[in-house]
């Protein structure tokens, strides 16, 4: 795209206003368009100041207007403390957080200026600054970063000025990046800045208050061996000028924290000091998923969808888990499952299980590598369904009858709150529901009315499973629809939406419905993307009565006759 001859007014309006502006002013001459090398729109020009010629080059952006042209010093020179470094552009008054397609190169000129005047011009006000610096920007260029923390802050002051203090450093490397904090200082331990419990690697340090009025030494061997020995730190002085091993430092001068690390590598050792990353206290969750923290959810089917509200629900705070799936992960799943490629020929959940604790840190998480409703011996059946019994919530992500059957009987039986979701064939939508004890009618129950509103809109709902997992065929000839991962994403996110709704507030849903079909396209009983039908459920008694005293009586009898030698040594004392 060349702007300037799709626009040819636009360009023609950008030189004639910085031809009327060199008429107006003095000290604005030797104006001279060009195309530059890359066909640029560009201007070379001088700004007069005090008899001094500053030369400027302005080159007008690609996508002019929309983007601010570029004004940077013709001779490569730092011209002004409002710059990007030495030859770079310079900070004007107009920029991209602030552009407007109504700026001309005319005003960006006048705005160059007002800089260079203002900055010169040493009796003047100083010139303020409207540079705000994200963390991201100020650490670019910097693979050596020290994580500190409010608590580790208030630790590292806290130690007396010349004295030393051992400490546990914790380290890992990510994306191209080596990551630091203090995971343990003067007995307080689990200080990191991350969770505990994924990869990475600990190691002794030294954190040292320095004197009042010792300044922090430069990042070299030499300087931080001399500093060392000036402490009477003879020790760590020759750990510090040792030609190979490591060493992790950290500094405290007045207000001024640093981290200083050695390693050796391409054969040399290397000394340098990172970069510090204040870490804000506080959390970005309602207060009131709290409580998370302590249910155990069962997660019945770990493949595209139960693997994402897996995720969804350890990144809200949920810490227990019971995952079941006899599967194992193939290369053709990872376009919809939330574990990737490393993962492959793994059981999904093993994988899973690595995948939760790398976004949540340690936490207890129980695997099953059984098929709830498939072929599996009765021992083991059971044993999985003692194990849903002990949750707090059910979630059944299967889409398959059989494995339904066996999760609503063990939420019935202990009366914990069922959740289950489905992706209809195709992607063209899905379907989540909940039922609760005393709220709603129970599984069994609630799924047939669920089925039966389908087959009430004139046709069967087009559930997942229909030819290959979430593929319907298009019709025609065309190639079958088959869901994609953010279609499944959608579904996957109401249902964890369902399941924190349930273990935050079990009583009083900010659902006023228990089932919903969502629309992802047009087809079935959708008319359009998004279109979500409510189906409203009858029946929100127990699931269990109380045993009557017939009942009572029978069982009793039952266990007489199963158990006869223990009832009758109680008959016989009981005389």
């Amino acid at each position: 795209m060349i702007w300037w001859l799709e626009n040819p007014a636009r360009a023609r309006s950008e030189r004639q206003s910085v031809a009327e502006l060199a008429e107006r002013v003095s000290w604005l001459r030797n104006v001279r368009w060009y195309l530059s090398d890359s066909a640029a729109l560009a201007v070379d020009f001088e700004i007069d100041h005090d008899g001094q010629g500053v030369p400027l080059t302005m080159t007008y952006a690609e996508f002019h207007p929309n983007a601010p042209p570029i004004v940077v010093p013709r001779d490569g020179s730092r011209l002004s403390s409002h710059q990007y470094g030495a030859g770079g552009n310079l900070c004007l008054e107009h920029r991209a957080d602030n552009w407007e397609t109504t700026v001309t190169g005319a005003m960006m000129i006048e705005s160059a200026h007002r800089l260079i005047a203002g900055e010169r011009d040493g009796d003047g006000p100083e010139l303020p600054s409207a540079h705000s610096i994200s963390i991201g920007q100020s650490v670019r260029g910097s693979y050596f970063r020290f994580l500190l923390t409010s608590p580790i802050e208030e630790r590292l002051k806290a130690i007396e000025p010349g004295q030393s203090v051992e400490i546990g450093v914790a380290e890992k490397y990510h994306g191209e990046t080596f990551t630091v904090t203090i995971a343990e200082i003067d007995g307080a331990t689990d200080m990191r800045a991350w969770p505990p419990g994924i990869r990475e690697t600990t190691k002794r340090g030294h954190a040292i208050r320095l004197p009042v009025g010792t300044p922090m030494p430069t990042a070299t061997q030499d300087s931080i061996a001399t500093l060392l020995g000036d402490l009477g730190f003879a020790t760590m002085r020759e750990q510090a000028l040792a030609a190979t091993g490591e060493m992790d430092l950290v500094l405290i001068s007045g207000t001024d924290i640093a981290h200083f690390y050695a390693y050796d590598g391409s054969q040399k050792r290397h000394f340098g000091r990172s970069r510090i990353l204040n870490v804000g206290a506080g959390t970005r969750l309602p207060d009131n998923y709290a409580v998370l923290a302590t249910k155990r959810v069962g997660v019945v089917g770990c493949g595209s969808l139960g693997s994402k509200v897996a995720a969804m629900l350890a990144r809200s705070g949920v810490h227990q888990f019971t995952l079941v799936d006899d599967d194992v992960l193939f290369a053709a799943n990872i376009v919809r499952n939330e574990l990737g490629a490393p993962a492959i020929g793994v059981h999904k959940v093993d994988a899973l299980k690595a995948r939760l604790t790398e976004i949540a840190g340690t936490i207890d998480i129980t695997v099953r590598r059984v098929a709830l409703g498939g072929q599996e011996s009765a021992d083991s059946t059971d044993s999985v369904m003692s194990a849903l019994q002990t949750c707090d919530l059910i979630v059944d992500a299967t889409a398959d009858a059989h494995c339904f059957n066996f999760c609503a009987a063990v939420a019935k039986g202990s009366l914990k709150p069922l959740v289950w979701g489905e992706v209809f064939a195709g992607g063209i939508g899905g379907l989540v529901a909940r039922v609760r004890s005393g709220h709603e009618p129970e599984p069994h129950l609630a799924r047939n009315q669920i089925n039966g509103w389908c087959e009430a809109h004139g046709i069967p709902a087009p559930l997942a499973g229909f030819a290959a997992p979430y593929a319907a065929a298009a019709g025609d000839g065309a190639p079958p629809l088959v869901a994609d991962d953010a279609e499944v994403a959608i579904i996957a996110g109401h249902l964890a939406r369902f399941a924190t709704d349930v273990l935050i507030q079990p009583n009083e849903s900010a659902f006023p419905v228990p089932a919903y079909a969502v629309g992802l396209r047009r087809g079935w009983i959708f008319s359009d993307p998004f279109e979500t039908w409510p189906i409203q459920l009858a029946g929100s008694e127990p699931w269990k009565v109380e045993q009557d005293s017939a009942s009572a009586a029978e069982s009793l009898e039952l266990l007489r006759e199963l158990l006869p030698s223990a009832f009758n040594g109680h008959d016989q004392s009981s005389k």
